[in-house]
């Protein structure tokens, strides 16, 4: 039997989960969501990045991690670089720095690969 509660219930969370997706892509443009599929191994289990310090993006290619335990400063840093995200973390002291790279035709190519 075809139960539509059932059916809708499925697509909303597909489409939540596919939200999720879009919103992590690395398109040119700093944006907070891009972070949060990037896990990091602190206290003895896996954390997101906005559980272990303060995400901002002061301008729109830079977005800013203030670390609040200087310990996991080398994690965090260690963590974004094996992400898939193709950023390099400047780390100066407690704040880690990624500069968000222009959107290329390398990497449009890279995004069409993937879709």
């Amino acid at each position: 039997m075809f139960d539509e509660k059932s059916y809708s219930l499925k697509m909303d969370k597909a489409i939540e989960v596919f939200s999720k997706e879009l919103a992590s892509l690395r398109t040119g443009r700093a944006n907070s969501a891009m972070l949060d599929l990037i896990k990091v191994d602190v206290y003895g289990q896996q954390m997101p990045i906005n559980q272990v310090g303060s995400i901002t993006t002061p301008d729109p290619r830079m977005i800013n991690i203030q670390v609040w335990d200087i310990n996991n400063v080398p994690l965090l840093d260690a963590a974004i670089k094996k992400s898939d995200l193709g950023l390099n973390p400047q780390v100066d002291g407690q704040l880690i720095r990624l500069p968000v790279p222009e959107l290329n035709e390398e990497r449009r190519t890279e995004l069409k690969k993937n879709n």
